[in-house]
């Protein structure tokens, strides 16, 4: 019970910064198209969402260690890549920093919705975060993938171009959402396994927060009676 007044406490006032954020770096990336300098600005801004997640996080100091340490490691690794994108070894770490940080976010909030007695402001900011965290985590899962088997993605567009993080991004929310154009295709057979496993994730996520947030329409209702 005390872990979820915490939990609550740690949520509440502050996850409307953190939705911001997410909107802010998960569709402001087109600016690092736009050389070094704005790929930095893009990186500190991206910084901003991790520490705003650090706060959220602060229901246990585990999990508020844990967030601290995978966001240092990644804000460290995006500045070398920020300065030297040709560097392998950073864009790795920034993938292996950012999947385990990103899915404890989604951790928290998943449990913060489980928890909620009634339905304010911060339950749908809250859930829509969650929603847009999802499609977050499979991006850097995508580029992970890709690096460990080259040429699992191709982008009719860009026909020859190794697929950027930047497009994955793209790709991930299409797919999130089973919109699908088709113009980045998944070609190796974990690629397209993977790609199913988001479609799935994000009619799931939707099915289930509509029906958690039915329920607790329902008992607020009951209870006014």
């Amino acid at each position: 019970m005390d872990g979820d007044i915490a939990l609550e406490h740690a949520v509440e006032g502050k996850v409307i910064y953190l939705l911001a954020l997410i909107i802010l770096v998960q569709f402001g990336y087109p600016i690092t198209a736009y050389g070094t300098a704005a790929l930095v600005v893009y990186e500190i801004a991206y910084a901003s969402m991790i520490t705003v997640g650090v706060i959220v996080g602060r229901d246990s100091r585990r999990h508020t260690l844990f967030l601290a340490m995978t966001g240092f490691i990644y804000f460290t690794a995006s500045l070398v890549y920020a300065t030297n994108p040709g560097l392998t070894w950073a864009v790795l770490l920034t993938y292996i920093a950012l999947i385990p940080y990103l899915m404890m976010l989604v951790w928290i909030l998943a449990r913060f919705l489980a928890i909620v007695k009634v339905i304010t402001r911060d339950v749908l900011y809250a859930a829509v975060a969650m929603y847009l965290l999802l499609g977050a985590v499979f991006v850097p899962l995508y580029g992970l993938l890709d690096m460990l088997i080259p040429n699992s993605f191709h982008d009719g567009s860009t026909a020859g171009i190794p697929v950027q993080w930047q497009q994955l991004v793209y790709f991930s929310y299409t797919t999130l959402t089973s919109t699908g154009y088709g113009d980045i295709q998944p070609l190796s057979w974990w690629a397209r396994s993977l790609a199913n496993l988001e479609m799935i994730t994000g009619v799931l996520f939707i099915t289930i927060i509509m029906a958690r947030l039915v329920a607790l329409y329902s008992s607020e209702r009951d209870r006014a009676k």
